[in-house]
């Protein structure tokens, strides 16, 4: 059971990852406090008013409805750069994990081969007569 987990994480790249790791990081942390410090439901205006209130002039309402859409349109450009960012490594483990099979297969191949001369030479060394 522990041995696929061993292969698995001793295919990746860990320096790729860590040195990518503090643009993820300030990335998602930059993301997590835009999202938790927003307000659920109601955008204030510079004027006071919000979208929920029922009192407030049209032209209050819109500019709310402006400010939120822009504030939205903000984090979701912030979100789609962190997005790339995290499919950028995604594809850089891929590309290295396909690289280091590669690599494991052609020592499989040598460390055969190796063990066939090997055994070849054992035999040898026994089959001639001192």
């Amino acid at each position: 059971m522990a041995a696929p987990w061993f292969a698995l994480f001793s295919a990746i790249p860990w320096t790729d990852v860590i040195t990518h790791a503090p643009t993820v990081a300030k990335g998602a942390k930059k993301l997590w406090q835009k999202v938790s410090s927003r307000k659920t439901t109601d955008t204030e205006t510079p004027g006071g008013t919000t979208l929920a209130d029922p009192v407030a002039s049209p032209e209050a309402r819109i500019f709310a409805l402006e400010t939120r859409l822009a504030e939205i349109d903000a984090r979701q450009q912030e979100s789609a750069e962190l997005l790339a960012a995290l499919a950028s490594q995604n594809a850089d483990l891929v590309r290295a994990a396909e690289e280091l099979r590669r690599r494991v297969r052609t020592l499989g191949i040598g460390l055969g081969i190796t063990l066939v001369l090997a055994l070849a030479a054992l035999a040898v060394s026994f089959l001639r007569p001192f």
